[in-house]
């Protein structure tokens, strides 16, 4: 066989663990690809990725030797039935009859090449196409050492393929603190997994695994499967060493893995020079978040990639604070295989490249690393249902809630100031106080102890699960604080018409994949929000939702008694907005 590296003399050779030329290690590797035709294929794994910087080939004899002892064959006959050609399904079966009944592994082995025989004429006379012959499949979890070929690439010999369990994820690990060692399992905690397979096979239903047996993928309560450990703890418990999501029950904004994502530089243009990228990465249900992307990362490199990892596409959105791009998937499972390996082997025209998902940096949960809400809307008056209103020198803001945020921080300033941001103390409702998140159920807020006779502006930060945080929001319009206790009769104006999204300031900048998005300002939800922080838009859970408002009176002329200067015009000459009604109704998915 001449396909692939190597050639037909390794592809026609069982190596032996003894050999000179085989490694002393064993490695732990998923299969990757897998050629039905051909019978060959390609195996990831973190550590061969590291040294040999490429994905390690796998000759179809050592395949088909790894299936045929999967189903039971023994060695030294799977050998012979390799060698001979014989490792058809009804060969397999009389192999497998003949060790049953004590026949010595070479008359095992003559019993398959017989019936394999047979097989081959039956189905000529016939015209029937012979059943399969049992065979690997792609993501199928392997042990496996390594043989150079003449040209120096890794090729996997002795491989054997390691049986699956399936569990539920009883006990999760923490998320790893940026900068935090991956052997750091004190820190992480042990995580337990629930397999009634496990009990039948190793007597004990509950398995212990370590968050690097997860990859960059978080742990949920989850339906997991996994490789298991032959060699039993102290403990008498058995460890998993490799973790894969099945199935989920976490809510759609559940974070998936939160990461760092070293991404080589593609492309004609791109020097081969060209430092990695460090990106900080999000995966929430079937899509992931990128952020930090510099100005001439565009759609078009990063499919590069993500296309080769099932991604089915991806929106950039550029501004000049930072830049985030949305990659999507078919599937959380999709996410979750990207998730489950710290190392991708890639093509790049004659090159081979390594993408490397890396723990998050130190520092990190103080850096912004997700797109912006919409900025939210602030008013000096009450609820329409609410029989009472804001006491004096208060303001209300109200934000439309995420189903990825776990807390949220409001921040005010006096408006056009250009100064520092304040955030709402959440016990006292005032200004300048540590305790700043509200809690994830919460889309709004009152804040007391404002100057009457300033305008204020407000801006919505939010956090995740796993510790990072948002850009901070678009600056509401300025709003000036409720003067005197009243019922809302004086503040309810005719209505105006939902306001529509603005185009974007000057210096932004939108990447769209495909034609079909409408421009801003044609009256018509565009699919990227635009805004200072380049939110991402509805279909990526980080829409601009509207919100229907009542115009208030206009401003009282200078020497009116209503005038809240008393005869000097106000700071800002901007009217307060009317409350708007409760936050709009998001689509069910994103329903906290």
């Amino acid at each position: 066989m001449a396909d692939g590296p190597g050639g037909a003399k390794a592809a026609a050779l069982v190596a032996d663990p003894s050999d000179e030329d085989v490694s002393t290690q064993v490695y732990l590797g998923v299969v990757k690809s897998y050629n039905d035709r051909r019978g060959f294929g390609f195996l990831a794994c973190e550590e061969t990725a590291d040294r040999y910087g490429r994905d390690v080939y796998m000759p179809k004899a050592e395949a088909t030797m790894a299936a045929l002892q999967a189903v039971g064959v023994e060695r030294e006959t799977a050998a012979a039935m390799v060698l001979s050609g014989s490792a058809s399904a009804s060969a397999t079966a009389a192999a497998t009859a003949a060790a049953a009944s004590g026949k010595s592994p070479a008359k095992a082995a003559a019993a398959a090449a017989v019936a394999a025989e047979k097989e081959k004429l039956d189905a000529g006379s016939a015209g029937e196409k012979a059943p399969p012959a049992p065979r690997l499949a792609e993501e199928d979890l392997v042990l496996f050492r390594v043989r150079l070929s003449v040209e120096g690439y890794p090729q996997a010999v002795c491989v054997q393929r390691l049986k699956k369990l399936s569990g539920t994820v009883q006990r999760p690990t923490a998320f790893p603190a940026p900068g935090a060692r991956r052997s750091d399992a004190a820190a992480e905690g042990v995580g337990l997994i629930h397999s009634e397979a496990a009990g039948s096979l190793l007597g004990s239903p509950t398995v212990s695994f370590q968050r690097l047996a997860c990859g960059q993928a978080a742990a949920g309560v989850d339906g997991a499967g996994g490789a298991l450990a032959a060699a039993m703890t102290a403990a008498n418990a058995a460890e998993a060493k490799n973790i894969s999501l099945v199935k989920t029950d976490r809510a759609s904004g559940s974070v998936l893995g939160c990461f760092t994502l070293d991404l080589p530089r593609t492309g004609g243009e791109a020097p081969s020079s060209a430092p990695n990228l460090q990106l900080t990465c999000h995966g929430f249900g079937d899509k992931l978040i990128l952020a930090g992307l510099p100005p001439d990362l565009d759609d078009t490199e990063l499919m590069r990639f993500f296309s080769k990892q099932g991604a089915s596409g991806t929106i950039v959105a550029h501004a000049r604070a930072c830049s985030f791009a949305s990659v999507s998937f078919q599937a959380t499972a999709d996410v979750a295989r990207l998730l489950g390996r710290t190392a991708h082997a890639f093509a790049d025209d004659k090159d081979t490249l390594i993408a490397r998902l890396l723990d998050l940096a130190p520092g990190t949960e103080l850096t912004a690393t997700l797109p912006a809400l919409p900025a939210p809307a602030l008013s000096a008056g009450g609820y329409p249902n609410e029989a009472d209103t804001l006491e004096p020198g208060s303001l209300l803001v109200v934000w439309s809630p995420l189903v990825l945020a776990v807390a949220y921080s409001a921040e005010l300033r006096p408006a056009g100031s250009n100064g520092p941001w304040a955030a709402v103390d959440v016990a006292s409702n005032r200004l300048g106080a540590s305790s700043n998140r509200f809690d994830s159920n919460c889309s709004s807020c009152k804040v007391t102890g404002l100057v009457l006779n300033s305008a204020y502006e407000a801006r919505i930060s939010y956090f995740t699960e796993c510790g990072t945080c948002s850009e901070a929001s678009e600056a509401s319009t300025p709003c000036m604080p409720a003067a005197s206790v009243n019922h809302g009769a004086s503040t309810a104006g005719p209505p105006i018409a939902p306001m529509l999204q603005a185009a974007a300031p000057a210096g932004y900048t939108q990447t769209l994949p495909a034609a079909g998005f409408p421009a801003a300002g044609s009256g018509t939800s565009p699919a990227i929000f635009l805004g200072p922080q380049a939110g991402l838009g509805a279909a990526e859970g980080f829409g601009s939702h509207a919100l229907n408002v009542s115009m208030p009176p206009p401003f009282a002329a200078p020497g009116d008694p209503r005038h809240l200067s008393f005869g000097a015009p106000p700071p800002q000459a901007v009217a307060p907005l009317g409350m708007p009604p409760a936050p709009p109704a998001w689509p069910a998915s994103l329903l906290v």
